[in-house]
């Protein structure tokens, strides 16, 4: 994994982790405790543990989140005007001609969907349907 990925995740990690502390150590002193039929304290709930996660997740903002799927080179921008920021794709990184190849691979798809396109519109300009014009 790049170190510039590495790097963001652990302090996304970390912070997370020091918030759910947070949490336990506050439902520690201040929260309502059930007790064992010996006494003891039993753990927080499934739920509280859930709601702890939840609002851990919250101080990492969208954008943080967002970068970070980037920088894996998981994206919704499909047209690759976010490849730049795929980090193995850097000049420094593991494979760096890897942007090339999947713009490649993106106009070799598009040639493709193109050329079917223009086949069935010719076929229907001659009044040939596809599935029907090839005989056996």
């Amino acid at each position: 994994m790049e170190l510039a990925v590495h790097a963001l995740l652990t302090g996304q990690k970390m912070k997370k982790k020091a918030k759910i502390q947070q949490l336990y150590e506050d439902w520690m002193m201040h929260g309502e405790r059930e007790t064992t039929s010996g006494g003891k304290p039993r753990p927080p709930s499934m739920k509280i543990y859930l709601n702890w996660i939840v609002e851990a997740w919250k101080i990492i903002s969208e954008e943080t989140i967002s970068k970070s799927f980037k920088l894996c080179g998981v994206t919704n921008a499909i047209d690759g005007t976010e490849d730049d920021e795929i980090n193995c794709f850097k000049p420094d990184g593991p494979v760096p001609e890897g942007r090339a190849l999947l713009k490649k691979a993106r106009d070799d798809k598009e040639l493709v969907r193109l050329f079917e396109e223009i086949d069935l519109a010719e076929d229907k300009e001659n009044g040939i349907a596809s599935d029907d014009s090839i005989e056996l």
